[in-house]
């Protein structure tokens, strides 16, 4: 499948993102540099760290950024759902900085472990996800 343009405004992406529409976004639409900037604002990390989250160089994520290298699926795919689990996180907690506090705070439920350490995979991420929808409905956070 190729990318095609598509109108899309990374802000108005959902908090939740299921898998039919995560193919259509992966396969549709194109990360430009104002959707790095989003994701950095809400993350709040450096490059280095964030690099670190998609399994890649720091040269490779700021050569993405730059729109200097062509963005592989598999980094699409997993912006995405971590821009979607960072609004999911922001309504569930209220603020940004809320949610970035519990993702560096060491959680039981992720074998006290910084919830963030589980950005490494998608599998990591849905977890989240799904504890996050927990915590909105009335599990421990």
């Amino acid at each position: 499948m190729s990318t095609k343009e598509h109108p899309y405004k990374i802000e108005e992406a959902p908090a939740t993102v299921s898998d039919v529409e995560m193919v259509y976004y992966v396969n549709s639409v194109n990360i430009a540099s104002r959707e790095f900037k989003f994701f950095k604002k809400l993350a709040r990390k450096t490059d280095k760290i964030i690099s670190e989250w998609f399994n890649i160089s720091e040269k490779t994520f700021q050569n993405y950024k730059n729109l200097k290298t062509e963005i592989s699926m598999p980094f699409k795919e997993k912006f995405l759902l971590l821009v979607s689990l960072y609004k999911k996180g922001e309504l569930v907690f209220g603020s940004k900085e809320a949610f970035n506090h519990w993702l560096e705070t060491p959680n039981f439920q992720f074998n006290n472990t910084p919830p963030v350490e589980f950005f490494k995979s998608i599998s990591g991420i849905r977890y989240i996800e799904d504890r996050l929808t927990g915590i909105e409905y009335g599990d421990n956070a």
